[in-house]
C-alpha cells in the first residue's frame, strides 16, 4: 500500500505527532498525581498514555515502519546525526538569547546524542560482521520481584524481620547479576543499606534492581525495596542497598563479566557514583594491608 503524497499520509504524520504529545502529557500527569498521593488517578493516566503509544505505533506502521534490522540501525544513525546538529544549533541560539540554563541542557543533550550515534555505528559494524555484542545494557538485567509478607517472616508484633527483607534483596540482586553475566554469582559485599520504613505482615513487598557498575569480575547492583498496604494502597520505600556480586566459574574462581553499555544520563551518573564507591573501597583495603 503506497500512501506517499496522499492527504492520508499527511494526516497519519499529524496524528502520530499528536499521539506522542498526548503520551508524554499523560505520563507527566501520572507522575504528578502519584506524587500527590492520588495513585488511582495516576494509574488512569498511565494506562491512557500506554493506549496513546499503541495508537502511535500503528500510525508509524502505516507510514512504513521498517522490519529490517539493518535498516533500523542505519535509520537510528541518521536520526542521531540530525539530532546532534539540531541540538548544537539550539544550544547556540539559547545562549545568544541569554537562556544559559536551557543552553547548557541542549549542550548536554548534544553529547548524549553523539554517544548514541557512536553506539549505533558500533552496533552496525558488529551486525554486519556477525560479531558478538559484548556489552549489556542496564535494562537487560533489571527486574522487579514481589512477595506477600507472611506471619512466619515476622516477629510477634507483626514487623517483618530485617533478615527476611535482606534475603529477598540478596536474591533479587543475585538474579540481576546472573542475567548480566550469564554465570553463577556470589555475594561479596552489601553496602549503604538503609532502613526507611518498617514492613508489616500482610504487606506486598516489591524489590527493584539494576546494575550500576561493573569491574573485571564484580557487579554492583542497586536494590530498592518498597512496601505496599493492600487495603489502603499506600506504597513507601522501605529499604535500599548496594549489593556487590562476583561472577564465578564452576570451580568458584572469579571470571570476567560483560561491560556495561550506557545510554542515559541517569545511568552515567549511577556509574560515576558506583565507580567512586569501588575506588574508595580499593583505597581503604590497600591502606589496611
Amino acid at each position: 500500500m503506497n500512501i506517499e503524497g496522499s492527504k492520508t499520509a499527511e494526516n497519519l504524520r499529524r496524528a502520530f505527532t499528536q499521539e506522542l504529545m498526548a503520551y508524554f502529557e499523560y505520563v507527566n500527569a501520572a507522575k504528578t498525581a502519584a506524587a500527590a498521593g492520588f495513585n488511582l488517578i495516576s494509574d488512569i493516566f498511565h494506562q491512557t498514555a500506554q493506549n496513546e503509544a499503541e495508537h502511535a505505533e500503528h500510525e508509524f506502521d502505516f507510514l512504513g515502519g521498517a522490519d529490517d534490522i539493518r535498516k533500523n540501525i542505519q535509520a537510528a544513525i541518521r536520526h542521531e546525526e540530525e539530532s546532534v546538529d539540531f541540538y548544537k544549533n539550539t544550544a547556540r541560539e539559547a545562549q545568544e538569547e541569554g537562556f544559559d540554563e536551557i543552553a547548557a541542557f541542549f549542550e548536554r543533550i548534544t553529547t548524549v546524542e553523539e554517544n548514541h550515534k557512536v553506539k549505533f555505528e558500533e552496533l552496525l559494524e558488529t551486525f554486519d560482521s556477525n560479531g558478538e555484542i559484548k556489552g549489556r545494557t542496564v535494562r537487560h538485567s533489571a527486574l522487579t520481584m514481589a512477595q506477600l509478607m507472611l506471619p512466619n517472616q515476622a516477629n510477634p508484633a507483626g514487623f517483618v524481620h530485617g533478615g527476611e527483607l535482606m534475603k529477598m534483596m540478596d536474591n533479587a540482586a543475585g538474579v540481576t547479576a546472573a542475567r548480566h553475566c550469564n554465570s553463577n554469582v556470589v555475594t561479596a559485599l552489601v553496602s549503604e543499606i538503609n532502613f526507611y520504613h518498617p514492613v508489616l505482615v500482610g504487606s506486598l513487598v516489591t524489590v527493584n534492581t539494576r546494575i550500576t557498575f561493573v569491574s573485571r569480575s564484580s557487579m554492583e547492583v542497586q536494590v530498592e525495596l518498597f512496601t505496599e498496604n493492600l487495603e489502603s494502597a499506600e506504597r513507601m520505600k522501605a529499604l535500599t542497598a548496594y549489593y556487590t556480586m562476583v561472577a564465578v566459574d564452576n570451580e568458584g574462581h572469579p571470571k570476567p563479566v560483560p561491560e556495561l553499555t550506557l545510554f542515559t544520563e541517569e545511568e552515567k551518573q549511577l556509574l560515576d557514583e558506583g565507580t567512586d564507591r569501588y575506588n574508595t573501597r580499593k583505597e581503604r583495603k590497600s591502606r589496611s594491608t
